[in-house]
């Protein structure tokens, strides 16, 4: 038995999400698991290592599967690419371990989210159009609060109460380009629960242009309270590295 590991790139644009679902067969997970199937004649079944939202974009997503049959590299990339639709691309194939798995095997996650204070007619389905001037000094402040081992039970959609909300944040950087113009925010944590990318970055915008208090937005973090930021749209946030050890 082989244990393949993928490495994938995808616009999100069209799709409802990493995951397969029930009522839709326009997943990612889906889409590709269908293509090796159709390729290989055996059954088999893909795992993400992230399980990115609909809408959301990937750079370098991984995935495994396993399979009996011995795959020829690159016979197998030009067949399974050729049936994928143009807006996903198989990037890699390589054999892993046998106790390889592509989500529980990683150790932290890392996003980018795309902003800009431009109209864009080409790239505007990748960036977040923002007009509005920022206070990074309260940014930066509230970045070095959420760094490290917190509960983000403030910062993502997961409603229940049974679910783990801890998660290891390891930086949040932004850098400028086209003049200061266009803003990329990268952010990278050991996992990242359900919307909890966009609701950090959209926070810490809420807070850079006085939309939220700074004292009073650290206070509901700290005590696990919700906190009414915005979720910033999918369509600029990218996976864009996942690490192993």
């Amino acid at each position: 038995m082989y244990n393949y590991k993928l490495l994938i790139e995808y616009k999100g644009t069209n799709y409802f999400g990493w995951q397969k679902q029930k009522n839709t067969d326009k997943t990612i997970q889906n889409i590709i698991e269908s293509s090796i199937i159709k390729i290989t004649g055996k059954k088999i079944k893909l795992t993400g290592a992230g399980r990115t939202d609909s809408g959301v974009h990937a750079l370098n997503q991984v995935a495994n599967f396993k399979s009996e049959n011995r795959l020829e590299k690159k016979k197998f990339l030009y067949s399974l690419n050729s049936i994928l639709p143009e807006d996903i691309s198989i990037k890699n194939l390589m054999i892993a371990g046998t106790d390889f798995h592509s989500r529980y095997s990683a150790i932290r996650r890392e996003y980018i989210y795309k902003i800009s204070a431009d109209k864009k007619a080409v790239e505007n389905q990748f960036y977040y159009k923002l007009n509005y001037d920022l206070d990074f000094k309260k940014i930066d402040e509230f970045i070095k609060i959420i760094t490290g081992y917190k509960s983000f039970r403030s910062l993502c959609k997961n409603k229940t109460d049974k679910h783990n909300f801890m998660c290891y944040l390891y930086f949040i950087t932004y850098t400028f380009r086209n003049r200061k113009r266009d803003m990329i925010f990268k952010i990278s944590a050991s996992r990242f629960l359900h919307s909890m990318v966009r609701g950090i970055i959209g926070c810490l915008v809420d807070i850079g242009r006085n939309k939220l208090d700074l004292k009073d937005t650290t206070d509901k973090f700290l005590k696990g309270e919700k906190i009414r930021t915005t979720y910033l749209p999918s369509k600029a946030l990218f996976l864009n590295k996942i690490y192993y050890k």
